[in-house]
């Protein structure tokens, strides 16, 4: 099955992808450097919840929400890593990631 991004997040340690119509991500290791990359596999998912009042963001990996990621989108000037929002990635590596 083909995967397209519909939405992107940005946390400080990965750039998240999902595939909204199939219900799918995969994360997008950050590494120093810009010519490697590291990803998870597509894996399913039940929600994408948004914590109102935060930058948190919550995955929901089964229907009774008891296996969860959670994360917090990274800005500029990052508060939590201290870094900025800006990040070099191989977009040919990226584009790979489209099929499992």
């Amino acid at each position: 099955m083909e995967h397209h991004a519909t939405r992107v997040l940005e946390s400080c340690h990965s750039t998240w992808l999902f595939d909204d119509e199939n219900l799918m991500f995969c994360r997008v290791i950050k590494t120093d450097h810009s010519l490697s990359i590291a990803a998870s596999e597509w894996t399913a998912f039940c929600q994408l919840e948004f914590e109102e009042g935060t930058d948190s963001f919550v995955v929901w990996l089964n229907e009774d929400g008891t296996r969860r990621l959670r994360s917090w989108r990274h800005l500029d000037h990052c508060d939590s890593c201290g870094g900025e929002a800006t990040t070099e990635l191989d977009l040919t590596a990226i584009a790979s990631l489209k099929t499992d």
